[in-house]
């Protein structure tokens, strides 16, 4: 992963494979409540929290739960795509992860007043992950499959 800028506050970044910490039992999960994800991090969802509180002990959601804020995107972007497609997305809600799926490079743009980050994901496994009030653009550089999820807490 390639970065241009300095870091913002609500975007974090790296690899899901060097995420893994050999000592700790894993679910090859990266996001949720598990003992290797960072408590004070954008990736910790703790049971109790809106999306994972349906879920606890094994309950199932109702209709008026929050996974209905639960969005997810899978999608195989291409250097001749539209460039307006990433341009001038509005500022962001929630939180919204994007993981490059497999062989690609990818650019992300993060934007909080004048200060910018650029990310660029090139092996599989980057990924970013940001929080609301960011504005952010994305480019294709070459063909890329991006898995982007995105999820809001419910008032």
């Amino acid at each position: 992963m390639r970065q241009n800028g300095e870091g913002l506050e609500g975007v974090e970044w790296g690899n899901a494979w060097d995420l893994r910490d050999p000592g700790q039992p894993h679910t090859n999960w990266f996001v949720g409540d598990h003992p290797a994800i960072p408590r004070d991090g954008l990736r910790f969802l703790q049971h109790g929290d809106p999306l994972t509180r349906s879920w606890a002990n094994g309950a199932s959601p109702t209709p008026a739960e929050p996974v209905s804020h639960l969005c997810l995107k899978w999608f195989q972007h291409h250097p001749e795509d539209d460039p307006a497609w990433g341009a001038a997305k509005p500022s962001s809600t929630g939180r919204s992860l994007s993981l490059l799926a497999g062989p690609g490079k990818f650019a992300l743009t993060f934007r909080r007043g004048d200060r910018s980050l650029e990310l660029v994901l090139e092996q599989a496994g980057d990924f970013a992950l940001w929080s609301e009030g960011l504005e952010h653009s994305w480019r294709v550089l070459a063909a890329s499959t991006v898995l982007t999820v995105r999820w809001s807490p419910v008032p």
